[in-house]
């Protein structure tokens, strides 16, 4: 009798030029494998961590350069799930950033605590130019719907509406920021961000959305972000930023 075949263990490596479109494509690629794989449950912790890891190798590590590549390796174990990045870049001083934190109405440096909050370990390399990431794997089906990312803009007076049509990114921010900043100089003041279909929301994302509310707060202006999903929720919440944000959750 012939014995049984062990199943591969399931993994993805991949190596992209440093763009931030290419990190948008790695990360719903991630999202597909891990939902297909009955890993819904931990694919926004994974899916998050990972597209930190990436933004930060292609923005500080890469200095936005096409080609310095950046590698990805994501192995799914019994227990674990491994999540290592690389890229060409000098590195940086991780201890010494790690004392750092940001406050509620800083816009960037959220990486590290978004990093000890979602995974139960991180190791860094001597240079400081490769992480790699340990989030506990947990045996729970779940799918949620893959949107691309898009928005629609309306002004009405004083008050200015950001429709989401699917995830607040890096890949989608620089966009966005130039938007909002015409909407600004038209005199907006109270700005609503819908989140409705969104299930991803990453640093850069977070950024965005403190600098709206803090170029709005000299005027007595105010940022709300509504129909927040249950994930999302709980990341600003465990950031102390449902209240400068005037956050509430979807309407079920």
């Amino acid at each position: 009798m012939k014995s049984a075949r062990k199943q591969a263990p399931l993994s993805l490596c991949q190596t992209i030029p440093s763009e931030l479109a290419q990190v948008e494509t790695l990360c719903l690629k991630i999202r597909d494998l891990l939902q297909a794989n009955g890993l819904g449950e931990v694919c926004f912790a994974v899916e998050l961590l990972a597209r930190e890891c990436l933004n930060n190798a292609v923005i500080h590590g890469s200095r936005n350069e096409a080609d310095k590549p950046i590698t990805l390796c994501l192995s799914v174990g019994r227990e674990w799930i491994r999540l290592e990045v690389t890229d060409e870049g000098p590195g940086f001083d991780w201890r010494k950033a790690n004392q750092n934190r940001s406050g509620t109405t800083a816009s960037t440096g959220r990486g590290l605590p978004l990093y000890a909050m979602y995974a139960e370990r991180v190791r860094f390399n001597r240079r400081g130019n490769q992480i790699t990431l340990w989030i506990r794997k947990l045996n729970r089906t779940g799918k949620d719907d893959c949107i691309m990312a898009a928005y629609v803009m309306e002004q009405k007076d004083l008050q200015g509406s950001v429709r989401l049509q699917g995830d607040l990114t890096a890949a989608l921010v620089p966009d966005l920021q130039a938007s909002l900043k015409e909407m600004l100089k038209k005199g907006a003041r109270e700005l609503v961000f819908d989140l409705a279909p969104t299930v991803m929301l990453d640093s850069s994302g977070i950024g965005l959305l403190i600098a709206a509310a803090n170029s709005v707060a000299p005027n007595g202006g105010k940022v709300r972000v509504t129909n927040v999903c249950p994930d999302i929720f709980r990341l600003l919440q465990s950031m102390r930023l449902t209240s400068r944000l005037n956050v509430s959750g979807r309407v079920e």
